[in-house]
């Protein structure tokens, strides 16, 4: 039986990712299989995409509750696998059937989507693009 895809943005913290996890690099190859991943989204990790802590020493203020979330979709089946791609320069675009869980426990649930890496974004944790304007750089 597969695990349950859950994605939270943990206040003042990284995302943490559990179930069936492929992380992805912007190639598309293979970086890890794993059942919990802890990624930054602060854009201050010396270990991008995996958070390092480093949000800790730079003051990353972000309480983890949606801002303006997707609508979620119908079908609230979160098991299978999910793919995480770690886009050059850009948000983490996951792929495969995941429940978003706020840090207040509101969740939505979605099969594609853009996470914030960056911190800039509007609409955190979600990607809104700010990314390119500010030219955020990272693998």
């Amino acid at each position: 039986m597969s695990k349950k895809n859950i994605i939270t943005p943990l206040e003042n913290g990284p995302l943490h990712v559990t179930g069936t996890l492929e992380l992805l690099d912007s190639d598309g190859g293979l970086i890890e299989k794993s059942e919990e991943l802890y990624l930054c989204r602060c854009g201050q990790s010396s270990n991008k995409p995996y958070c390092d802590g480093e949000h800790k020493q730079t003051g990353f203020i972000e309480p983890g509750v949606f801002i303006k979330p997707p609508e979620s979709e119908e079908d609230q089946n979160n098991e299978g696998s999910l793919s995480i791609k770690v886009q050059a320069n850009g948000p983490l675009i996951f792929r495969g059937n995941a429940c978003i869980q706020d840090a207040s426990g509101q969740k939505i649930y979605r099969k594609v989507g853009g996470l914030c890496r960056c911190e800039k974004s509007a609409n955190r944790p979600f990607c809104d693009g700010t990314h390119s304007k500010i030219g955020f750089a990272a693998e």
